[in-house]
């Protein structure tokens, strides 16, 4: 598997919403992502980016991970709801340094 990223929905989530869907984003991450980019981010297998140094936004996450980019690609049909791809984008949104 590859790597993560999508812009599903371009709405900023509430704090709260962010909360609850890290363990679901993590848990998803583990699955599909960590893979490549390593359980920290910063990996960089099949050249992978970096999460931890990554300054995209969550919309900017969740349109890589709907849309894919470069080697990695489409997530859309593997995480399915747009929930799920909010969920993984707010995950890797907490592991910029």
């Amino acid at each position: 598997m590859t790597s993560f990223f999508v812009a599903c929905n371009e709405s900023n989530p509430t704090v709260e919403t962010s909360k609850t869907s890290l363990p679901l984003g993590q848990e998803l991450y583990a699955l599909h992502c960590a893979s490549c980019h390593g359980e920290s981010g910063d990996l960089g297998l099949s050249g992978a980016k970096n999460l931890k140094t990554s300054a995209l936004t969550i919309s900017e996450i969740k349109a890589i991970v709907k849309s894919g980019k470069n080697g990695m690609p489409s997530f859309r049909g593997i995480l399915g709801a747009a929930s799920n791809i909010d969920s993984v984008a707010n995950y890797v949104s907490t592991l910029h340094e």
